[in-house]
């Protein structure tokens, strides 16, 4: 068996209309189709029809929230294409009122942790290009914590850097080098 790719994911929802809100208002996914009588709310990120669905629990309001002693999803994470998109998810979440509950330099990627309406774990990550092949045989993972503040603090300094160093630049540099020279000898 060969999978593709993942192709959505459906969460189980409190408030079907907050979780719109939260996930397209704040996070950006567009509503592709509302269908009450067929599971709810399907969302995209725009390269396919649904990335993320919502379906409303019968109770929701009763309902058992996520929590860290059970099993299942710990978070759904969505990459970003440039660092400053970082920055600026941080900026538009605290803007909104959500709690960056923690941010991690992860050595291939910074991250940005926070929780939904419903407490279900996101992340919202910067990779930068060619992780794969800097670190072919896995990261150090020296996960280093990363300041975060509130609504009344300014953007932490680690957002307004430019990241990766000059180190890592020179590497990420020398892999696309060595990629285009290998993909001109294959033509």
């Amino acid at each position: 068996m060969r999978l593709w790719k993942l192709g959505h994911v459906l969460l189980r929802v409190s408030d079907e209309e907050r979780a719109r809100w939260f996930y397209c208002d704040v996070l950006g996914l567009k509503v592709a189709e509302r269908d009450p009588d067929h599971g709810g709310l399907f969302t995209t990120l725009g390269d396919g029809f649904h990335t993320l669905d919502f379906a409303r629990h019968p109770a929701g309001e009763q309902a058992q929230k996520p929590g860290r002693d059970q099993l299942g999803l710990i978070h759904i994470a969505f990459q970003v294409e440039h660092y400053a998109d970082l920055r600026d998810a941080y900026v538009n979440l605290v803007r909104n009122g959500i709690t960056v509950e923690r941010a991690t330099d992860h050595e291939n990627q910074r991250s940005l942790y926070f929780r939904d309406p419903d407490g279900n774990g996101l992340e919202i990550y910067y990779e930068f290009p060619c992780a794969l092949q800097i670190f072919p045989n896995g990261r150090n993972d020296v996960d280093t914590a990363l300041e975060v503040g509130g609504p009344e603090d300014p953007v932490p300094a680690w957002l307004q850097e430019t990241w990766p160093g000059p180190e890592l630049q020179a590497r990420i540099e020398a892999v696309r080098q060595q990629a285009g020279t290998a993909s001109a000898v294959a033509s």
